[in-house]
């Protein structure tokens, strides 16, 4: 089936209640979309390179997505790619450079103009362009920067997309503040034309793993994105949720699209258009290459709003006080030392406590090493100085006999493999014993209590063993580290719960010698 007939496609409303039989996917909250049928791989589009980054848009039945243009290697990090435009049974790629990484975001001035993204290698980590230009029946002309103030993405990988009353911008990337890898933010057109700052979506949302291809749907409200940070069917899941007032900060518990959608495999980019009855997204299950485009037939009740523009912020006079104190865990005491604070603008070195006195507080990164502790890397968000005057961050003394949870080495249910946010914590346990050279640990590693107990000690074996074999391979000396698993005979809790469960799946290090 051609393009333009799925787009213009349109189903007679039929209403009816979806139930899962899997209790872990049972909603609180009205679907915002019903599903019909199985989905269906839109064969036209689709190749043994990688599909990805889908955009939907009006302005003529179009569907635009990036395609790798040099996959050599399927262990290879950068994979540049061009932007395909898809329009009734032609397809075509937009005439871009080939080193770079090219992902469509979306239009601005009632379709007009259209705004992208170019990631490409610098030296040795990477640099984001946005780029918007005029839109010429597609093609693209009197390209220039798009500004966004203080807009920085360190990763190898970004996303994003306008909202369809061209007031909104969900981006996934890596910023200077960042509570995982891949974060969400939002930036909003403000009245004098200009684009916010990014300011991360909290802690509803973001996980310490990866959340990418966010969509947000034409009620402004209902956002679509996939996450490999969530118990879920595959790699990377599909969820919704719902904004819940204008902080843009508070949202309803990201629900998971079930089993009509996500896979064993990896499933990103879901979308659709305001009155038609497809949507899209891809997967890597059963695919031609890497990721598919795949279509499905759905219902859905959301309406279209077009919100207010945002105005600028306005510097007050008058400042405001909040103070965040660093404690030992074991004793409750204040710690003597320094810190590392980054915010949207700053990058501060400074004693604690600390004491920020600001007229806006923004979202906040520590970095905390002080002689003695275990490193912290933590993220407070905006939304907790609107709650808390003063913030108290607990720091593990390395004393011996001390059991030190590493709380964000994370794991894919049932394998050794290691979610991608887990390195981040790992490094900071590679800094703790390079700075402290007499330390040596025993690494003891934890399942849930679900399964073959036999099993499940094996299972905690192996995720020892990858922990150590990093270790090892970041400069630890072989003898510093000893370990053993423990499957499921220590839970941290016993409830019955899929979330007490996962808290039981870790992996813990003991003191030995410091």
């Amino acid at each position: 089936m051609v393009i333009k007939e799925f787009l213009d496609m349109n189903l007679n409303p039929i209403i009816f209640f979806l139930i899962f039989l899997n209790s872990s996917y049972i909603m609180a909250q009205e679907q915002p979309v019903t599903f019909y049928n199985d989905s269906e791989p839109v064969s036209e589009l689709n190749s043994v390179a990688d599909e990805s980054a889908l955009l939907l848009s009006k302005n003529s039945p179009l569907l635009i997505y990036s395609r790798t243009h040099n996959r050599t290697t399927s262990s290879s990090i950068f994979m540049p790619t061009d932007i395909w435009i898809a329009e009734g049974t032609s397809t075509r790629s937009l005439d871009l450079d080939s080193k770079s990484i090219h992902t469509a975001i979306g239009f601005l001035n009632r379709n007009q103009s259209f705004v992208y993204s170019s990631l490409r290698e610098k030296g040795a980590g990477y640099e984001t362009q946005l780029i918007i230009a005029d839109w010429k029946e597609g093609d693209l002309a009197n390209m220039r920067n798009f500004e966004i103030k203080y807009f920085t993405n360190k990763s190898a990988y970004f996303n994003a997309a306008i909202s369809l009353d061209e007031k909104h911008m969900v981006m996934s990337m890596e910023a200077n503040v960042t509570m995982g890898v891949e974060d969400l933010y939002i930036s909003h057109v403000q009245e004098n034309g200009e684009w916010s700052p990014p300011m991360s979506l909290g802690y509803g949302i973001n996980t310490r793993g990866q959340e990418i291809t966010p969509f947000l749907a034409h009620d402004n409200k209902t956002l679509f994105f996939a996450t490999n940070g969530r118990e879920g069917f595959g790699s990377f899941d599909i969820y919704y949720a719902e904004r819940l007032d204008n902080t843009w900060q508070k949202w309803s518990d990201p629900v998971n699209l079930g089993p009509k959608i996500n896979t064993s495999g990896a499933e990103k980019s879901f979308s659709f258009l305001d009155g038609n009855s497809i949507a899209y997204y891809t997967s890597n299950t059963n695919s031609d290459g890497y990721g598919d485009i795949r279509s499905i037939r759905i219902d859905s009740d959301l309406k279209y709003a077009k919100d207010t523009l945002t105005k600028p912020q306005v510097t007050e006079v008058s400042l405001n006080q909040k103070v965040i104190l660093v404690l030992n865990a074991e004793s409750e005491k204040m710690v003597t030392g320094v810190f590392n604070i980054k915010a949207d603008s700053l990058s501060l070195r400074v004693e604690n406590p600390f004491i920020w006195k600001a007229s806006r507080f923004s979202d906040l990164e520590l970095s905390i090493n002080i002689d003695g502790f275990m490193n912290v890397s933590q993220l407070l968000p905006s939304s907790r100085w609107i709650e808390e005057d003063t913030i108290k961050i607990l720091v593990e003394p390395l004393t011996v006999g001390n059991s030190i949870k590493l709380k964000d080495v994370l794991f894919y249910k049932g394998t050794d493999k290691m979610i991608e946010g887990s390195k981040r914590s790992l490094n900071l346990l590679v800094n703790v014993l390079k700075s402290n050279p007499l330390l040596k640990i025993e690494l003891r590693g934890h399942t849930d209590n679900v399964g073959n107990p036999k099993l499940n000690q094996i299972l905690s074996e192996d995720r020892v063993e990858i922990v150590k074999k990093y270790l090892i391979q970041a400069g630890i000396v072989p003898n510093r580290l000893s370990g053993k698993g423990l499957g499921g005979s220590q839970p941290l809790n016993k409830d019955s719960s899929e979330a007490s469960r996962s808290l039981n799946r870790r992996v813990e290090f003991l003191v030995i010698e410091n």
